[in-house]
């Protein structure tokens, strides 16, 4: 009995040793950390980046309102004031799969499959606004610089290949550069340890004016175009899109300790 009421005892010691060197979390003591976070929101993409490529009166029986996306990072902190957040962020739109894209009897020409993503290193900057040692409600503002990829994937049914100028399958594969910008509020609380998570709503800017093809093709709106040409539009006008859109996002943060 003694020697059980010893090992308790010692476990009791260890155990009050450890709690009272724990660290404690402040806000005002940390100064930098990995994070991630996952977006969602609307879209202005709509159906701009094939709306005019298949033909005059094709009709098509979807469009891409929506997109999502992911990102990863490091952050410093300025004396619970100000944090400076460098990240990679990846967006996509909404995937449209062999969506159809009609004549005006209603038969279908072609099946379409579109796909749009965006790779953009950027930067942000938050400003603490109501400060605490566990929580932080902030406003942010940023911007990048993005690279897209737009791959449009036509497959032609008898009737679109007859209508259409005899054309066969063929994929537009197309690539432009932008500046992105955001900007929006977010509220960061303590989880566990060094741990937080951040929910954030806000506006992202992503205009895209211009693409260029990244392969030789043969297409309904332009005939035989090379590698390098501008992507244009059925009507002669070059083809754009816009990735703007409100959006949310929740996210994790990973304080380093500097204190063991």
């Amino acid at each position: 009995m003694r020697r059980l009421l010893n090992s308790w005892a010692v476990v009791a010691a260890v155990f009050i040793s450890d709690s009272a060197q724990a660290r404690v979390f402040n806000f005002q003591n940390e100064y930098l950390a990995s994070y991630l976070r996952a977006t969602g929101g609307l879209s202005g993409v709509d159906d701009k980046a094939f709306a005019k490529a298949g033909g005059a009166d094709t009709v098509y029986s979807d469009k891409s309102n929506y997109g999502f996306g992911g990102e990863i990072g490091l952050l410093l902190q300025f004396e619970n004031r100000v944090t400076l957040r460098l990240g990679m962020e990846i967006l996509q739109s909404q995937d449209l799969k062999k969506i159809a894209g009609k004549n005006t009897s209603g038969e279908d020409r072609f099946h379409l499959t579109s796909e749009i993503f965006a790779f953009q290193p950027k930067v942000t900057v938050e400003v603490n606004l109501l400060p605490a040692p566990e929580s932080r409600f902030y406003f942010f503002f940023g911007a990048g610089w993005s690279n897209i990829i737009l791959d449009n994937q036509f497959v032609m049914t008898a009737t679109g290949t007859s209508e259409l100028g005899g054309i066969t399958d063929f994929t537009e594969k197309a690539k432009a550069t932008a500046v992105s910008g955001h900007a929006g509020i977010g509220y960061e609380v303590l989880m566990v340890d060094t741990i937080t998570s951040f929910f954030e709503l806000g506006y992202h800017y992503l205009p895209v004016s211009q693409l260029e093809f990244k392969n030789d093709v043969t297409t309904i709106a332009q005939g035989s175009v090379v590698k390098g040409a501008t992507v244009l539009n059925g009507d002669g006008y070059k083809r754009g899109f816009d990735m703007s859109g409100v959006f949310v996002s929740l996210g994790f943060r990973f304080y380093i300790d500097f204190t063991r």
